[in-house]
């Protein structure tokens, strides 16, 4: 009779007097033993969890262990509190399944070795077809939410609630990029450690157009801010979408997150919510290329001294009290007065007059959204 996985843990455990412990390919673990000696910092964090610490996933491939045919020796990580121990790949089909883990304390020896790689053999094959069926699962979950936030959200909803996804109403869309240049696998490593990180079918993570998305009921923001949050190298700028009571309306969540995503990419905390938006809300619907349809003096006002600018800007977000305006930069009144003349001069406007005011104020918030 075939063994479980559980039973082939247990009983490689019993075999080298050491702790056996499996995990997926995403270090989420499968099976662990609870025999001889105590499980290290990180080992509990994973059980406890479900999921390796951020800090662990991280020390743990950059060792080379998604691309390794062989057992890796991992040394010992004191300050992540990580003991060290042998990586066995779990390889099938040419794919990367999943890994079993010994401590090496004592130090594991060649027969040890031997017995832990046929363990490993014999539970890829067991691990395979729940591999095999969680990429199906995915790919068919990435054409429902292309369709859902696509061109046929009915359909897509409708087969959603039949399989009862995202159970939870109201439902919210966030979106996420890289905040600085990144690699090829950061989407992939990203989106992994996402759906690693929030429960199955209550929520929805894809690729769209190079960007992370995720669908989930409103209930679930903290978890999904926090799954986002904890993305590196480069750490993610985040757009929260509104909530929406049905999945068809979830394309509208999603473009308003993508609204809040221009305007995170210049917020210290590189996250911000359409709730919170104000006249970004408009301002966000423009083009880039709204910048080239601005009066030639303008263009010229916020291409030259930026000096000029920022006072322009505080000038217009003090509406226009100078007493204020002077304070916010530290400027004599007459300091002031002598710059918006020479913004006046620059740009062609007469900041008395409420039109021009309104365009220098959008052209600003444009400017500061393109740069």
């Amino acid at each position: 009779m075939d063994r479980g996985l559980q039973e082939i843990v247990d009983s490689l455990s019993l075999s080298l007097g050491r702790p056996v412990l499996i995990d997926d390919a995403e270090l989420r673990p499968l099976a662990y033993s609870t025999q001889f000696g105590e499980l290290d910092a990180v080992r509990t964090a994973s059980i406890l969890g479900r999921l390796a610490p951020d800090e662990a996933r991280v020390a743990l491939f950059a060792e080379g262990i998604r691309t390794a045919t062989a057992p890796v020796h991992i040394p010992a990580r004191p300050d992540i509190g990580m003991r060290a121990r042998v990586c066995i790949p779990l390889v099938g089909a040419g794919r990367r399944l999943g890994y079993l883990w010994l401590f090496e304390d004592p130090p594991v020896t060649a027969e040890e070795l031997r017995q832990a790689r046929a363990a490993a053999a014999e539970a890829a094959a067991l691990v395979g077809p729940d591999a095999d069926a969680q990429l199906v699962r995915r790919r068919h979950e990435q054409q429902l939410v292309t369709a859902l936030l696509g061109d046929d959200p009915e359909a897509a909803a409708h087969e959603l609630d039949e399989a009862h996804y995202l159970p939870l109403r109201p439902v919210r869309v966030w979106v996420a990029a890289p905040a600085g240049p990144a690699g090829e696998e950061w989407s992939a490593e990203a989106l992994d450690r996402l759906r690693a990180r929030l429960a199955a079918k209550q929520a929805l993570c894809a690729e769209l157009e190079q960007r992370l998305v995720c669908l989930a009921g409103e209930r679930g923001s903290a978890a999904v801010l926090e799954a986002l949050g904890a993305l590196t190298s480069p750490r993610a700028l985040i757009g929260q979408g509104d909530a929406v009571e049905h999945l068809r309306d979830a394309g509208t969540s999603y473009r308003r997150a993508l609204a809040a995503l221009r305007v995170a990419a210049h917020e210290e905390s590189g996250t911000a919510s359409w709730d919170a938006l104000g006249v970004e809300r408009v301002v966000t619907a423009l083009p880039d290329a709204a910048l080239e349809d601005l009066p030639e003096g303008l263009r010229k006002l916020l291409a030259g001294d930026q000096s000029l600018v920022r006072t322009l800007e505080a000038y217009l977000d003090h509406a226009g009290d100078v007493k204020r305006t002077a304070a916010a930069l530290s400027l004599h009144r007459g300091g002031l007065y002598y710059r918006l003349r020479r913004i006046e001069d620059v740009a062609g406007v007469n900041l008395h007059d409420g039109e021009d005011r309104l365009l220098c104020h959008l052209a600003l918030r444009l400017a500061r959204l393109s740069s």
